[in-house]
């Protein structure tokens, strides 16, 4: 029974961490220069597809883990993580598909935020397995880094509202806040499992 509990564990964690991969890609896509818009969106689109399908699959596995393996301990633990957790993966990855749509719209200091949420998601994914609370105590503090630009950009578009651009950028700047949001919130469960 060990073993077989084993085994299903281990191929739920590789669909969270597949979560996570597929997250880091579509940041690291977002940051790169591009001459085609409609191409960035539609990769970006894809990695989402994929973060779409890997929380399918972890969320099957952990059912069915549960039902049938009755984790206890550290096991349960982790399992719950995941669980709680894949929701806000997949949220993560929704508003990287929103930063598609506007890559440009926030400008330099955009760029800067989109390296910050780039950084977070791989110290997240760093942190995840073996399990290292000291790399999820930096998710969140990058994660104030983003806020903190999050901030300065909300307080620029107020004074000096306007522009066809004002309704974008608001709305990019939502979506990086959010983003930054929710790795955050796995980075706190991975945080209280790892102490």
């Amino acid at each position: 029974m060990t073993a077989r509990l084993d085994e299903q564990l281990s191929a739920v964690r590789g669909q969270f961490l597949s979560m996570q991969d597929h997250l880091v890609a579509q940041l690291r896509r977002l940051g790169e220069p591009t001459r085609d818009p409609a191409q960035l969106i539609s990769d970006v689109q894809a990695l989402d597809r994929q973060i779409d399908e890997a929380e399918r699959a972890a969320v099957q596995g952990v059912l069915r883990l549960l039902a049938l393996q009755s984790p206890v301990a550290r096991d349960l633990r982790l399992t719950v993580l995941i669980l709680q957790s894949t929701p806000d993966l997949e949220r993560a990855g929704d508003y990287a598909r929103h930063l598609s749509r506007t890559p440009d719209v926030a400008g330099t200091e955009g760029r800067l935020a989109l390296g910050d949420l780039t950084v977070m998601a791989a110290t997240l994914r760093a942190a995840t397995f073996p399990g290292d609370a000291g790399l999820a105590a930096q998710v969140r503090e990058l994660d104030a880094r983003v806020d903190a630009r999050v901030d300065a950009a909300t307080a620029a578009l107020i004074a000096r509202p306007g522009g066809p651009d004002a309704l974008a950028a608001a709305g990019w700047w939502r979506s990086a806040e959010r983003l930054g949001d929710h790795l955050k919130n796995v980075a706190g469960r991975l945080e209280t499992l790892y102490r």
